[in-house]
């Protein structure tokens, strides 16, 4: 696990905390897990802080995830003629999510897939590297569009809502963004 992803898992779980005590969790995550690389030094979590400072939010030397960027809820709906159509909304405060998916021909709806699929904490860590909060409100192919995939994101932070969509038309980043969906649902969807 990366020095990044260990900090976004201590603070998940401990909250706002100060750098020092983050660094003291950090060698005690190592220590615990009897990997045998040396000791992380104070200037390497600071490195990763000031590198990510649009997730992290210090002051005072405590460290937080930027409550404008810490996810609670996330709706995507994705879907074109003649289908399938999906629907998922990831709800990060309770860790479950619920999947449908439409066809024309039937309808087929699961909710809380089993634990076997993904997992949510993953999920959440590829957001914060997609960064989707930057994306553009809207995506538009300039083009004449026949048949095509309309797709929208809804992210509901602590504080702020983002909110994008498209048809024909993706972010960067969107490839990512379907596998680590896929990968949480068990199931390919875009």
């Amino acid at each position: 696990m990366s020095i990044f992803e260990n900090i976004l898992d201590i603070l998940e779980k401990k909250g706002a905390i100060s750098i020092p005590s983050l660094l003291d969790e950090m060698n005690k995550l190592s220590n615990s897990q009897n990997t045998s690389r040396k000791p992380l030094e104070l200037s390497h979590v600071k490195s990763v802080i000031s590198r990510k400072r649009e997730i992290f939010h210090i002051k005072n030397n405590i460290v937080t995830i930027d409550p404008d960027k810490e996810p609670i809820l996330l709706s995507v709906s994705l879907g074109g003629y003649p289908g399938p159509w999906y629907k998922v909304e990831v709800d990060f405060i309770n860790g479950r999510f619920v999947y449908f998916e439409w066809h024309l021909s039937s309808f087929s709806h699961r909710t809380e897939l089993p634990a076997a699929s993904g997992s949510i904490e993953e999920f959440k860590k590829e957001l914060y590297r997609l960064k989707i909060w930057k994306w553009q409100k809207e995506y538009q192919n300039p083009g004449i569009i026949l048949d095509s995939v309309t797709w929208s994101i809804k992210l509901i932070t602590k504080e702020n809502i983002f909110e994008s969509q498209g048809i024909q038309a993706f972010p960067e980043g969107w490839e990512k963004f379907c596998k680590a969906l896929s990968k949480l649902t068990g199931k390919y969807i875009c």
